[in-house]
């Protein structure tokens, strides 16, 4: 029993040794890494013939912007977000905890940050690259001595340090507030031009419907749907009212479009042009169909010679080579052929009678059967071919 409690704490400061060397070795090869990058670093700046270069390189590059500002700094944030939990599992959760504090403000995670910056902006890639190179030691500024107190990266970065942003609701050179800044710019139903951003001259640009310095009252066409201490919604008049309106519906134009008629009681009605005696609506070979507002002219059949619908039964005169039968315009070419199917189906009927006349002279009651089979098919046929259109 007593060999068996030995082994197994010899076991465990093995165990222990072996999990302290691997944390070590973690430890020392990220610390080689950030000097090595802290060394390219250095001399990249400092170094006489490399310093140059990389000014050299600055001065090329094209003056950031508030939008490729705000693009670098997103980036920056996604970064923050990706190297959050650092690199450590080694099954040691105090020691991971305690390197994760240091690892979370080091500068080896400002470098790992910086390394994928911009890679994932889809527009102006070339020039968020440019500001970060530009603003190398701004960003290492910011991450040394004003991350940890909280201070915002866009506000410090490109409204305070760069000057190329403006605070939100604030427009121009000196990020003057937008008209209504704080609670309720442009009323609520507009934009501020040039808000966030060092150009633009602070006017509201109102959204539909509304109108005004403030973008606080309706446009024409709209009316006030609801009013109340300073909130104010705009809705479209009918389509029916010119001149704006007073409210809702037909009945409160002030006067009406063309193509509607005004009634006293009822408001603007719309106007059936078809009927309008006055003056053709349409062409001889289209006929009218009255729209709300307006009407449209469609075609006639190819078979009508002016028509009142659409249809070769909606025709007022046949056209050249069609004739009328049972109040339809049909083909001229057609009734030829009509006459001789129809002196063919008679005779097929005279010829079924003769053979009805024949077999009765033989035996009565098998014609008897074959004559109601006859008078059948001739009923059945002739009223198939009386109801279907076109045959």
């Amino acid at each position: 029993m007593k060999l068996r409690i030995f082994i197994s704490f010899i076991l465990q400061v093995q165990f222990s040794i072996i999990s302290s060397d691997h944390h070590k070795e973690a430890e020392q090869e990220q610390l080689h890494h950030q000097e090595y990058q802290q060394e390219q670093l250095h001399h990249q700046k400092h170094d006489p013939h490399l310093k140059h270069s990389y000014l050299e390189e600055k001065s090329s590059h094209r003056p950031a912007t508030c939008q490729s500002c705000r693009n670098l700094v997103n980036s920056f944030l996604l970064g923050m977000e990706r190297t959050a939990k650092g690199h450590y599992g080694g099954g040691d959760t105090a020691w991971e905890e305690e390197r994760g504090k240091i690892y979370r403000h080091s500068e080896l995670r400002l470098i790992e940050i910086q390394e994928k910056l911009c890679h994932d902006i889809t527009s102006e890639q070339d020039l968020c690259h440019e500001i970060a190179v530009d603003n190398e030691e701004l960003l290492e500024e910011w991450w040394m001595n004003y991350k940890n107190a909280g201070a915002d990266l866009y506000s410090w970065l490109c409204v305070t340090k760069l000057a190329v942003c403006c605070p939100p609701d604030h427009y121009g050179s000196k990020c003057l507030p937008c008209l209504g800044f704080p609670d309720n710019v442009c009323s609520g139903h507009g934009k501020c031009k040039g808000a966030g951003t060092r150009k633009g001259n602070g006017n509201c640009t109102c959204h539909t419907g509304y109108t005004g310095k403030v973008c606080d009252s309706c446009a024409n066409d709209y009316f006030a749907a609801y009013s109340d201490g300073g909130k104010l919604i705009c809705s479209a008049c009918h389509k029916a009212c010119k001149d704006g309106c007073t409210g809702a519906g037909i009945k409160h134009c002030n006067a009406c479009q063309p193509g509607w008629e005004k009634d006293d009681e009822l408001g603007c009605l719309d106007e059936n042009e078809c009927l309008s005696i006055d003056s053709q609506a349409c062409k001889v070979d289209e006929f009218c169909v009255n729209t709300e507002g307006s009407h449209q002219c469609i075609a006639c059949d190819k078979s009508c010679n002016g028509c009142y619908g659409d249809g070769p039964d909606m025709c007022e005169q046949c056209a050249e080579n069609y004739v009328l039968r049972d109040k339809i315009c049909i083909d001229g070419s057609t009734v030829g052929g009509s006459v001789h199917m129809s002196m063919t189906r008679y005779l097929t009927y005279l010829g079924l009678c003769v053979a009805t006349c024949i077999i009765f002279q033989k035996n009565m009651a098998v014609a008897g059967v074959v004559g109601v089979a006859v008078a059948a098919y001739i009923s059945v046929s002739e009223y198939i071919l009386s109801t279907t259109p076109g045959i």
